[in-house]
């Protein structure tokens, strides 16, 4: 009866079952129990190659969509156009316009996402601070963090504990981090928090705290200098929209709707549309504020 205590104790606990010889009611012994194999954890590189891969197959469907909301946007603008103007050559400015409307909106999107992501760094230190001075480890304070954390960010650290659940140590949890926040600001923390936890460091905390006042300080200014470049960035948008506009409100007069549909008025609305996207991109290239370079990025290949 102890023997098979033990064997179903060790059964539940996933230790695996150690050959055992048992004598049955005839006196003779009965093989011993084979061992149990126990699933080894997850491999660091293994699970970031699973992690990078199942990124891409995110991204891929995300770029068609966009592909495929460009091209209508395109068709859309064309027609509409062509509606409102009467003329072929008039509807192909807006053609263009609406074609490359949906990679903006995308890109803008992600920009706003990346800046909120980076910006829930102290609020996430605070919560990490308070966990550890609470008396939890590392790995607790971490899991945490997916349900008290910042909703932004929750779905994260849920992952985290997930891949923590599958046996993964910390170090591919900190790479992971890295992966889904993709900033430098989550490179430095998960760096320091790796290094405390390596050499054993008593004042994580404090250590800590300081990195999320100068995190603080950092987002501030940069916050201030976006705020400032966004002017140059609104101008760019109404230089660049203002002559088309210009251009619809012309259109109601038959004598420009002829014009521009010989050969050089078509030459013209190229060169205009031309122009319009060089001066928009390299004045959002001049109002761009400069990223800090990643030193620390994860280790994952494809």
């Amino acid at each position: 009866m102890r023997n098979l205590f033990s064997r179903r104790v060790r059964k539940f606990l996933h230790f695996g079952e150690r050959p055992v010889t048992h004598t049955g009611h005839s006196g003779n012994p009965t093989p011993p129990t084979p061992l149990t194999p126990l699933t080894p954890p997850a491999h660091p590189a293994h699970l970031l190659r699973y992690q990078y891969k199942g990124e891409r197959e995110t991204i891929m469907p995300n770029q068609r969509r966009v592909f495929w909301t460009s091209l209508i946007s395109a068709v859309g603008g064309l027609f509409v156009a062509f509606v409102l103007l009467g003329s072929i050559p008039l509807a192909i400015p807006f053609m263009a316009i609406g074609a490359v409307l949906p990679f903006f909106y995308q890109k803008r999107k992600q920009e706003k996402e990346a800046a909120k992501l980076s910006t829930v760094w102290p609020e996430l230190l605070d919560h990490m601070i308070s966990g550890l001075r609470s008396g939890l480890s590392l790995a607790e304070t971490i899991t945490a963090l997916g349900r008290r954390g910042p909703e932004i960010s929750r779905s994260i650290f849920l992952e985290c504990e997930k891949v923590m659940r599958q046996g993964s140590d910390l170090t591919v949890v900190f790479e992971l981090i890295k992966l889904r926040f993709n900033d430098p600001i989550a490179d430095q923390v998960c760096e320091v928090l790796d290094f405390s936890r390596g050499t054993g460091s008593r004042d994580t905390a404090v250590t800590l705290r300081t990195l999320g006042d100068f995190i603080r300080s950092d987002i501030a200014v940069r916050g201030e200098i976006r705020a400032k470049l966004g002017w140059v960035k609104n101008s760019a948008v109404v230089a660049a929209v203002a002559p088309w506009i210009l251009l619809v409100i012309l259109s109601t007069q038959p004598t420009t709707v002829a014009a521009f549909s010989t050969g050089t008025g078509t030459g013209i609305l190229v060169l205009g549309i031309g122009m319009s996207g060089v001066a928009y991109f390299w004045m959002s290239k001049v109002g761009r504020v400069k990223e800090v370079p990643r030193i620390f990025t994860p280790k994952v290949t494809s």
